[in-house]
């Protein structure tokens, strides 16, 4: 039997296998996996699929469709409630033989809306597949914190979102890479990592943007959004939130990076994704170009490339009530500002709130954000208390 268990990092691999071997999930052992279960991350460089070894593999891997037989989604694994994560999920059916299914953690209905992650009801609305006259669920309920997603009558509909652009299009995109570039066949792996560590940087920072912006404007309220900065995501950022069903961007300006991988191809995923997006994405290398369309963005976002600067040009470029968005990854060298030069830079603008770039979620003094992993409690406190990583938002 061939389980794959999906993590965050090597470093929660062992508290992520606990939750599903434990009795106190699954008491009755209805979905616990078997002891030969293979551990994936999404920044393993280890490409070679054996099975066999105790190598842990990379999770982007292009497994053979209905090949394998459970896939368990680790509680350390930032799997948001929104598209990207509705196409991941729906990805993963079609790699499940047809006995075989999903299984994820899934929260109470209010943590998993305070978090963003997945709730039943969320799961039953996209995932529902009926039996004939039965109204039978492919979505089960097999113990207290635990969900598994089995194959319905039929599979759920395309949901619009880059990870399908990524999924589907991954392999040809290095292949193309390849080929027009002349190189040799050494260079796979380092593309195939590349575009897919560029995407997945892309995830939570899409999710966190995504939810703030749903929590000031709300659902159906036109949005114009801008990505402006350095960022080489920044295009990725603004065609997965066009996309979204959860927010409602009425036009999105991104700035291009001079810097940008060349294997990370932006105008491909718009091609991909043009029958959605149509003409509201803009783009351009030049911010003031970018910004002499005559549209006045009211969510300006400023990934990686936060300096003095940037903040003071893009504050008076945002709309009255619009929202300024800054997150600096702490795990990327930079010539930007620090940490307490950020802070202090934008307590000169106005109130400033935070967010967690770990649960999509705002960080408040002394309250705790609650997780099924310890190990991320733990982080979570800590990035509340020393603001590192944090997203941080002002009104204007």
């Amino acid at each position: 039997m061939t389980d794959l268990v999906f993590h965050k990092s090597e470093k929660y691999i062992k508290e992520d296998l606990e939750y599903y071997f434990s009795s106190e999930r699954d008491i009755h052992s209805q979905v616990k996996p078997g002891e030969d279960i293979f551990s994936l991350t999404p920044d393993s460089k280890e490409l070679n699929i054996y099975f066999k070894d105790e190598e842990i593999g990379n999770l982007f891997f292009p497994f053979t469709p209905g090949s394998v037989d459970r896939i368990y989604i680790g509680i350390s694994f930032p799997l948001f409630a929104n598209n990207w994560g509705a196409a991941f999920l729906r990805h993963l059916m079609t790699l499940v033989k047809p006995e075989g299914y999903v299984v994820l953690p899934v929260y109470p209905e209010m943590q998993a809306s305070e978090k963003n992650y997945w709730a039943r009801s969320i799961l039953e609305d996209i995932f529902i597949s009926r039996s004939r006259w039965k109204g039978m669920s492919n979505i089960w309920a097999e113990n207290d914190g635990v969900m598994s997603m089995r194959i319905g009558r039929k599979q759920p509909p395309e949901i619009n979102s880059t990870a399908n652009y990524l999924l589907r299009q991954s392999g040809q995109a290095v292949t193309r890479q390849i080929l027009v570039n002349n190189e040799s066949d050494s260079s796979v792996k380092k593309h195939f990592l590349d575009l897919h560590l560029s995407h997945w940087a892309n995830v939570t920072n899409s999710a966190i943007v995504e939810k703030i912006i749903q929590e000031q404007f709300g659902r159906k309220k036109q949005v114009i959004l801008a990505t402006l900065g350095d960022d080489e995501n920044n295009s990725l950022l603004a065609i997965e939130l066009l996309m979204s069903s959860y927010i409602n961007i009425e036009t999105a300006l991104a700035q291009t990076s001079s810097t940008s991988s060349s294997i990370l191809q932006p105008n491909e995923v718009t091609a991909f994704n043009s029958h959605v997006i149509k003409n509201k994405l803009i783009t351009n290398s030049d911010q003031t170009d970018l910004l002499a369309s005559g549209h006045q963005p009211q969510v300006i976002t400023l990934i990686n490339s936060a300096n003095e600067h940037m903040i003071e040009t893009t504050w008076k470029l945002l709309a009255a009530g619009g929202l300024l968005i800054v997150h600096q990854d702490k795990h990327i060298a930079t010539k930007n500002l620090r940490t307490e030069q950020i802070e202090s830079k934008l307590n000169s603008l106005g109130t400033v709130r935070y967010y967690s770039s770990i649960a999509a979620s705002e960080h408040k003094p002394s309250t705790e954000i609650s997780h099924y992993s310890s190990l991320i409690e733990q982080e979570l406190i800590d990035e509340r208390d020393n603001k590192e990583g944090v997203f941080w938002v002002v009104e204007k």
